[in-house]
């Protein structure tokens, strides 16, 4: 699919919201399977597994929503996940940042393979953090105590990487977290540190830094994940700053998400078999409810479905791209002088 030349943006509603407290904990990121279903990465100080979720939002949590991994330090368990993914064929990989290493898992949840060592040298980690796949089907992981990024192939093997410089000059990282790679090969880094976007090509060329820090328009106090879209539109967690922005495919500030989550169908579920819950809801600021708080991830889907775990309030909110494609006849190529406008 070819990016299209313009874009009319009609809007960004929000669509819904997914999971609750008590059955979602502390959801830290999230992965597509092949059939609709969504891949909760939860991470707490308790534990960490993953939790395969119906789109749907089934009103009642049952048994058909089994979990895949939890805490340890065995094989397919955790200690301090960061994010998830999933290749073409249904495998599912979780970055690892409390025992160094990327854990591979079939499509039904069964460990499959393991890798990484604690260390700096060529495929060793110091924190793994943002995981994603190139163009050709290895896998980019951003080695983030050691300020780099590496490429392995999805069985593990070291394909090489660039970085390793701590610092704050262009092309340079602070503890980097989120990764992804779009249909081009280039990485988009989310370079918590330093509060900026480092966009780079294929071999590791710095191509543009997006952001810095702030709480302003298109500003950021301390970005976790970053995901891009089919039109190339670009979506950061602004994890302090408590929202999710979205920059266009050239890092221009467009739209800023704070939050505005419903009840989800199993939070109502439950509220209504609960009269001391609602009791305590109907005291307290409603309005705050729907804000996010801590979102440490953003993912979007095939069909433009963007997805923010909502860490701290234990949800999914999901919003839908409202957006029409142009093409040449209908947007004008950039305009020669700046249009002024006079009050």
């Amino acid at each position: 699919m070819s990016r299209p030349y313009g874009l009319l943006r009609a809007g960004y509603p929000y669509l819904k919201t997914l999971g609750m407290r008590r059955v979602i904990g502390y959801p830290t990121d999230i992965a597509f399977s092949g059939d609709g279903d969504t891949y909760i990465l939860m991470r707490s100080e308790g534990g960490a597994s993953i939790r395969v979720w119906p789109f749907e939002d089934m009103p009642e949590f049952t048994s058909d929503m089994k979990g895949i991994g939890g805490p340890g330090t065995g094989d397919g368990q955790f200690v301090w996940p960061v994010q998830i993914i999933t290749d073409t064929e249904g495998y599912i990989y979780v970055s690892d940042e409390g025992i160094h290493r990327i854990t591979k898992f079939d499509s039904d949840g069964e460990f499959v393979a393991k890798w990484g060592v604690h260390g700096s040298g060529d495929g060793e980690f110091d924190r793994p953090n943002g995981i994603g796949f190139d163009p050709d089907g290895n896998m980019v992981v951003v080695d983030s105590e050691n300020s780099r990024v590496q490429r392995y192939t999805p069985d593990g093997e070291y394909l090489g990487g660039f970085g390793g410089i701590h610092g704050d000059a262009p092309g340079e990282f602070n503890l980097p977290w989120g990764v992804h790679v779009d249909e081009f090969g280039d990485i988009y880094v989310a370079d918590w540190g330093n509060n900026r976007v480092q966009v780079f090509d294929a071999e590791g060329e710095l191509k543009n830094v997006i952001g810095r820090q702030g709480s302003g328009d298109g500003e950021f106090n301390r970005p976790t994940g970053v995901a891009v879209d089919a039109h190339g539109d670009i979506y950061v967690s602004d994890w302090g700053n408590n929202r999710v922005l979205m920059f266009n495919s050239e890092g221009k500030y467009i739209w800023s998400f704070a939050g505005d989550a419903s009840l989800s169908r199993v939070a109502r579920n439950y509220m209504l078999t609960n009269a001391v819950s609602n009791r305590l809801r109907e005291m307290g600021r409603l309005e705050d409810e729907k804000y996010l708080r801590r979102p440490r991830s953003v993912r979007i889907d095939e069909e433009f479905r963007l997805f923010i775990p909502d860490y701290e309030s234990y949800r999914i909110q999901i919003y839908k791209k409202d957006v029409i494609e142009l093409d040449r006849t209908q947007f004008s190529a950039p305009l020669r002088n700046v249009t002024l406008e006079v009050t």
